[in-house]
């Protein structure tokens, strides 16, 4: 399918993104989702916090996703996607940069709280069409990834080039 494969220039430097991967097409952007939890929790608590989290990652796909076709996005629509993590372990936070590093641009930067690391992540200059299923499909993946590798997949956004529009899960509100 010619149209799924499309790709679109939105930025200055060229990225390598996939666009035959599924579970990466889709993005996000903006800030850390401040958590008293530490990211590795212990082994009692660890379980239950990944699935409160996984829990909360996966309504704010599923509400943002109807606001974003509220606004007229469509599976056909082209969109940027931009993305953070968090963690508290540098090392941790650039092995999970290098893994993404494969379909994205990524880096890694101190937080403004004291012992945590940003990943930040972008499929920037470039975009791609996404269905709602591939967009489930990447926020399970991206949580996914981020406790594999001892971090937090925190927020994202989507960038719609053709009306210039930006949703982010930051405006999402989930009991």
């Amino acid at each position: 399918m010619p149209s799924e494969r499309a790709a679109l220039r939105l930025g200055r430097s060229p990225v390598n993104f996939d666009v035959r991967r599924p579970l990466l097409r889709a993005a996000l952007l903006i800030a850390l989702l401040a958590l008293p939890l530490t990211v590795s929790a212990g082994k009692d608590g660890g379980m239950a916090y990944r699935q409160r989290i996984s829990d909360r990652r996966n309504a704010e796909a599923t509400a943002l996703w109807k606001l974003m076709e509220k606004d007229g996005f469509t599976s056909a629509s082209i969109a940027a996607l931009d993305f953070l993590f968090f963690s508290d372990s540098k090392a941790d936070a650039e092995a999970l940069a290098k893994v993404l590093s494969i379909s994205y641009t990524t880096g890694v930067v101190a937080a403004d709280r004291p012992g945590y690391w940003y990943i930040k992540g972008t499929t920037r200059p470039y975009g791609s069409q996404v269905s709602r299923e591939q967009w489930m499909s990447w926020v399970k993946y991206m949580v996914t990834v981020g406790f594999e590798n001892n971090s937090v997949f925190s927020t994202w956004s989507a960038y719609e080039p053709k009306t210039k529009k930006t949703w982010s899960s930051e405006s999402i509100e989930v009991p």
